[in-house]
């Protein structure tokens, strides 16, 4: 049975590190393909990743066990990823900043829920141009130009079929909550 991150929490305030070595391991790799898809460098994304996971160990005995932990861990990332950005003086669009909270939700829900075999399953089941879009931005890390690139679509197809196989992959995951 897994330890949910409130329990975890709880834990690493009592003074157990293994709980936030658990906790670190739970988030990192999610927390960088978000970072990344903010920053699209990985030495920076790591970092970025390295050092929010150090403020919220500086933070823990703050943090509200009753509040979602995710959502602070991933506020907290995104909030340093565009620090970064601001910090190296480039130009980060209001546009942008609105998707990154999107898909931090999206991200958040699957995390939050366990769902990881689920997810997989459920990308089969999707129609083909959705199931390789999806798989391309979130398992291959690959941006909207270089997915438009590789299928030959323009990027606002690539943003549609991206958007339509998440509301799918969203009900098809619904159903197996409901299960």
């Amino acid at each position: 049975m897994s330890v949910s991150d409130e329990e975890l929490v709880k834990a690493i305030q009592e003074g157990n590190i293994l709980a936030y070595e658990k906790l670190i391991k739970r988030y990192q790799r999610g927390l960088f393909i978000f970072v990344m898809r903010i920053v699209h460098n990985e030495a920076v994304a790591s970092d970025v990743v390295q050092n929010s996971l150090v403020k919220v160990y500086e933070i823990i005995d703050r943090i509200d066990v009753k509040k979602k932990f995710s959502t602070l861990v991933f506020e907290i990332a995104k909030n340093a990823a565009i620090s970064e950005l601001r910090h190296k003086k480039h130009n980060v669009s209001l546009e942008e900043i609105v998707d990154f909270t999107e898909e931090e939700s999206f991200i958040e829900e699957l995390f939050s829920s366990n769902l990881a075999s689920q997810v997989r399953q459920s990308v089969k089941i999707l129609p083909r141009q959705y199931r390789i879009v999806i798989t391309l931005y979130y398992f291959e890390d690959l941006s909207y130009e270089e997915i438009a690139a590789k299928l030959h679509l323009p990027i606002n197809t690539v943003r549609t079929h991206l958007k339509r196989g998440k509301e799918q992959l969203r009900k098809l995951l619904q159903n197996y909550e409901n299960i």
